[in-house]
């Protein structure tokens, strides 16, 4: 391990301590954002209520620890008597990236004149015992721990609480529920009972990175104001789980085509960060078709972090991505697993390929040719350039387009077709959208308006969808997005020509989710059919349509509802009986922060 690494471990440990997060910045970023991180952390203690110092005292105090309950129902009023997760003073079953509360009653003989605060900690299987801060979730302030306390829609902070737990004979006095506060307030008495309620959460994945695996017992104790635990009963246990295609993590910002990607033998392996506060690599697997994932190879996972724009393209079993950051572009390559010995392996780190001008929005797509060259497509300050990787494995220089044309462009996408003619489109910044060939010669065809409606704002910059290749003609299939929130198709065949542009829905749908700049949309073929899955601008929900001939297309059906969608990205595999699914993951809510990928698999037609 690096000893930037080291730090940045110790950094997210320690996540509260306001050195640990200038070390991490120290040897994580450049000078300039080291010092203005370093004011910020002086500046700002929110999240030091208590630090996350490793604990040790054990001498006891004379509270005593009555009662306790763990709550599941979140949203549930204060002094309600339900929404538990399990009877008073037992074990609970609890789920990652779902917040839960704990209710406890405390009683005191006597306490000091200058009275006493509460706070909580937490450790993994006799691990060091930490203390529990305020880390916000899903988008926390600075760092994402595994286990924070956080805010709470239910109740507002210092609301008084009614007596649930305990014994009815004990002396009365109301406590209060915090509310992303980690500490009670000052209080003072003898012999009466109090109860508090903490809104909290346990992650999946947080800064580090790390993982938390399911069945995963944690234990948590009560202590004053200098960390110590108090009398009474032993430590409250919960163990935690992940439901059911739960990824976690947080979703690349600006994606083209991430995965998944399915093995012969199944595994389904997809891209994402682990936090918006470790904004990293990481390679997941799932061993049991979408059910549970687990990053593989976390210790040679890519140096270059801040996942802006990111695609990646398969060649045999080889992942081939380009990553876009403010001013470089930089080339990974990934290869799948083929058994549980051999998960899957990082095979090029962070190789800089271009350093373009900042662009109006990170953005990429490549694409692969049959011989086994690769075609990058990026965006630069005003113009998008291409660059060609040889079969061999040697990136040529950079190509830009339309260099004395205006506007401003962005949004590159891509598909691969017939006798390896690449299709790229793109937008420009007056609203414009354009398409065109590279031939397999690397010929450019004169570029073709796509439309001059796809919106003027850098929300609109990715207007349009993944791009399809259509075997059975050789022409492309363009989905795009206008300024109006439709849905579009149009196709561009091999001598050039579009077809005219025909509606796909009266539903609306997001553009920028969170920070993407692009169409909630994704699109898959199997079988001489397009599956469509777009987000509905209002109600944020998954959409699902579908078409077997060229402008018509199905009625639109709620697919995913209840959620506040962000992103959507999917491919066509298998699921465990072997028949064809749409399989995506999709953001049901983050905001950009992390907990809230899952994975879902639609049925498709078998072949006939």
């Amino acid at each position: 391990m690096s000893l930037a690494n080291y730090f940045i471990r110790i950094g997210s440990v320690f996540y509260n301590i306001n050195l640990a997060r200038i070390v991490y910045y120290v040897f994580s970023k450049s000078l300039p954002f080291t010092l203005f991180t370093m004011g910020i952390c002086m500046f700002n203690m929110v999240d030091a209520k208590p630090t996350d110092n490793v604990i040790n005292i054990t001498e006891p105090t004379n509270l005593e620890l009555l009662a306790y309950r763990f709550r599941a129902d979140f949203t549930a009023d204060l002094n309600v008597d339900s929404g538990w997760a399990a009877a008073e003073n037992q074990s609970a079953k609890l789920i990652f990236d779902q917040p839960f509360r704990l209710r406890i009653q405390v009683g005191s003989d006597q306490t000091p004149p200058e009275g006493v605060t509460l706070g909580l900690q937490y450790r993994i299987q006799d691990s060091p015992w930490l203390s529990i801060g305020v880390a916000n979730f899903p988008y926390p302030s600075f760092a994402t721990p595994i286990m924070s306390v956080i805010a709470t829609d239910a109740y507002t902070q210092g609301a008084d609480t009614d007596r649930l737990l305990g014994k009815p004979d004990i002396d009365w006095e109301e406590g209060a529920g915090l509310n992303a506060v980690a500490t009670t307030n000052v209080w003072k008495n003898k012999g009466d009972a109090r109860e508090w309620e903490w809104p909290l959460v346990v992650r999946r994945f947080s800064d580090g990175p790390t993982f938390a695996k399911d069945n995963t017992a944690i234990e948590l104790r009560v202590v004053d104001g200098k960390g110590k635990p108090i009398n009474g009963r032993n430590t409250m246990e919960f163990k935690i789980n992940a439901l059911p295609g739960h990824l976690g993590g947080t979703f690349i910002e600006t994606p083209g085509r991430i995965g998944p990607y399915q093995t012969a033998q199944g595994d389904l392996y997809f891209f994402i960060e682990p936090s918006e506060t470790d904004n990293r690599f990481m390679a997941i697997r799932s061993t049991d078709f979408g059910r549970s994932w687990q990053e593989v190879d976390g210790e040679a996972r890519p140096i270059a972090d801040d996942l802006e724009g990111v695609s990646s393209v398969r060649v045999d079993n080889t992942i081939h991505i380009i990553h876009q950051v403010t001013h470089e572009v930089f080339y990974h390559a990934f290869e799948l697993g083929s058994s549980n010995e051999k998960p899957g392996r990082w095979l090029t780190n962070s190789q800089s390929i271009a350093k373009p001008s900042n662009p109006p929005t990170q953005f990429t797509d490549i694409v692969a040719r049959s011989d086994g060259s690769l075609i990058a497509f990026y965006a630069g300050h005003e113009r998008l350039q291409y660059q060609i990787r040889s079969r061999e494995g040697k990136w040529g220089l950079p190509h830009e387009i339309d260099v004395n044309l205006t506007p401003v462009l962005s949004g590159p996408v891509m598909v691969n077709g017939e006798n390896d003619t690449v299709t790229m489109a793109y937008t420009g910044q007056d609203g414009s959208g354009f398409i065109r060939h590279l031939t397999a010669d690397n010929n450019l065809s004169p570029r073709i308006l796509l439309s001059s409606n796809l919106g003027i704002s850098d929300a609109e910059n990715g207007a349009i969808a993944p791009l399809i290749n259509i075997v059975e003609s050789g022409s492309t299939q363009v989905i795009y997005r206008e300024s109006n929130g439709f849905l579009y198709e149009r196709r561009f065949s091999t001598d050039g020509k579009l077809t005219q542009p025909v509606l796909i829905s009266k539903l609306k749908v997001v553009t920028n989710a969170v920070d993407s700049e692009q169409v909630g949309a994704d699109v898959v073929r199997q079988n001489s059919k397009t599956y469509l899955l777009f987000i509905e601008e209002s109600s944020r929900s998954i959409y699902y349509t579908h078409s077997n001939e060229y402008g018509v297309w199905s009625k639109p059906m709620v697919l995913i509802e209840n959620i506040n969608g962000s992103w959507v990205r999917g491919s066509v595999h298998k699921n465990s009986q072997g028949n064809p699914v749409y399989g995506f993951v999709y953001d049901a809510g983050s905001t950009g922060g992390s907990g809230f990928n899952r994975y879902f698999a639609l049925p498709l037609q078998s072949p006939q």
